[in-house]
Order: structure tokens, then sequence, then C-alpha cells
């Protein structure tokens, strides 16, 4: 029943049409034959660079939110000798989009005046990369791009944010070989 409960959760966060996401694997390493896992030390210096993203709060909810969907799969979340480690990047970025009015030209002072209008807005990128840990080669990469103001104001809770861009990231993370767990905590 539980794990009926998170599959409809997976589904319902997936369905966010704002969030792009993408996913990267090296064939050598088939991620599905490893079982257990680990979080990367924090790297000070990306914490110290965006203190508005990085931070304890955007820490916990992207941590939880792998922690239960890899649960899922059949992953365990182990202290020592994991065979997987996981870390996550956070990347804004200033984009701007050209936009040529409806018909191509301005109706104003000057008779069928071209104008180009210039929008500019933040996207914000979320990585997470899944390393072996002994080799220390990467085998998985997933990542979701999103226009940050697009998804901040049609969705105002960063929980509901996170979670569908790790679901989607995750979506297609193969399952593990191993023994599914008995309980699935979901948060």
């Amino acid at each position: 029943m539980k794990k009926v409960f998170v599959a409809w959760v997976i589904f319902l966060y997936g369905c966010s049409l704002e969030i792009r996401t993408y996913s990267d694997s090296d064939k050598e390493y088939p991620v599905q034959n490893y079982r257990t896992y680990q979080w990367a030390q924090e790297n000070e210096r990306e914490w110290q660079s965006n203190p508005l993203y990085y931070n304890q709060l955007t820490d916990k909810r992207i941590k939880g939110a792998v922690n239960d969907l890899l649960a899922v799969k059949g992953y365990v979340l182990s202290d020592s000798a994991a065979e997987l480690t996981l870390h996550y990047h956070i990347v804004v970025e200033e984009r701007s989009m050209l936009a040529p009015d409806p018909y191509g030209y301005f109706y104003g002072d000057w008779w069928m005046e071209p104008r180009e209008n210039i929008f500019k807005y933040r996207e914000g990128t979320l990585i997470l990369d899944v390393v072996n840990t002994q080799t220390r080669d990467l085998i998985w990469r997933g990542w979701a791009v999103a226009a940050i103001e697009v998804v901040l104001y049609d969705v105002k809770n960063t929980d509901v944010i996170i979670k569908s861009a790790i679901t989607k990231i995750l979506m297609n993370f193969p399952e593990s070989v191993g023994r599914t767990p008995d309980t699935v905590t979901v948060r």
C-alpha cells in the first residue's frame, strides 16, 4: 500500500511542465548493480558562493526528497562503506529572451517601426551527481532546468518545487537489483 501511495506522489510531483529534466550515464557502470549510497561532504566553497540557494533549508529538502525516492527504488542510505556517493549542485544564471511584437511592428509615432522586446529572467539548474565511491568516476548525472520566476510564481511552496524537480530528475534512474526495503517513509 505504501508503494502505491509513493508511486502516486511521484506521479503528481512529476506533472509539472515548467521543469525540464535530462540525464546521462556511463554504460561501464550499471547503476542498478549498486545498493548503498552516501552523501558527499559539503563543499564549503559552494555554500559560501551563494548562500541564497545553498543553505540548510534547501539542503534538507533536496536530500530528503532524494532519500525518499531512492528508498522506493531499492537503494539504502549508508554512513560507511557505501558503493555510491551523491552530490548536488545549484546553478543560477541570468538569461534573456528576444520576443518580437506579435506582428513584428509597433504602431506608434513612426508608421510600422520595428521593435524588439528583451525579457530578462533567471534560470535555475539543479544537478544531481552519482559517483562510484571507490573509483571516484561519475557514473550518472541528472539535472532539472527551469525559469525561476515562472516556477516560483506558479507554485509558492519551495518544498513542492524541489520535490517536483528531484522526482523528475530521478524518474529515469534505474531501480536497484537488490532487495527492496519493506518500509518506506514519505516526508
